[in-house]
């Protein structure tokens, strides 16, 4: 299990051409296609924001089924979009079924996961490893980590 940076890296500064990403991820991302370049420091801190605002949303769908961390919580995504409880938890089916009946809730994790491992794939270019990571989002008393396992 690896965790992916929070603070600044080397890479955060380094400037990129816009027209070098996928025209709809640079639309996500607010990318002005005719601006000259972006940093990866402003996707870091779209990440975390998101991240946040994604942790308050499932902690308030655990409150409403009266769920309470700890036990910390580890989710994936799985299969058609669901959010899977990859972690052991007695509530496990009572979460998952929670949580993936809200819409707004699994697209905001996708963006997570997705600005995520962008983020990822510019940490590890330059080499293999990002085929094998599989993007994990933990809940715990102290709030919400984006990290990797390898798959």
């Amino acid at each position: 299990m690896e965790a992916v940076q929070n603070g600044q890296s080397d890479n955060d500064q380094r400037e990129i051409d816009p027209s070098e990403i996928d025209e709809g991820i640079a639309r996500f991302l607010g990318i002005n296609p005719g601006s000259d370049a972006f940093r990866l420091a402003d996707v870091r801190n779209k990440a975390t924001s998101e991240l946040k605002t994604l942790g308050d949303a499932l902690v308030a769908h655990l409150d409403a089924i009266d769920v309470r961390i700890p036990p910390a919580l580890q989710l994936v995504g799985g299969e058609v979009g669901r959010i899977v409880v990859a972690s052991e938890h007695g509530a496990k089916a009572a979460i998952e079924a929670r949580i993936n009946g809200d819409t707004r809730v699994l697209k905001t994790f996708k963006e997570v996961e997705l600005l995520f491992e962008i983020l990822r794939k510019a940490e590890l270019r330059d080499t293999e490893r990002f085929k094998s990571q599989h993007f994990n989002l933990g809940l715990t008393s102290l709030g919400s980590i984006a990290f990797f396992t390898e798959a």
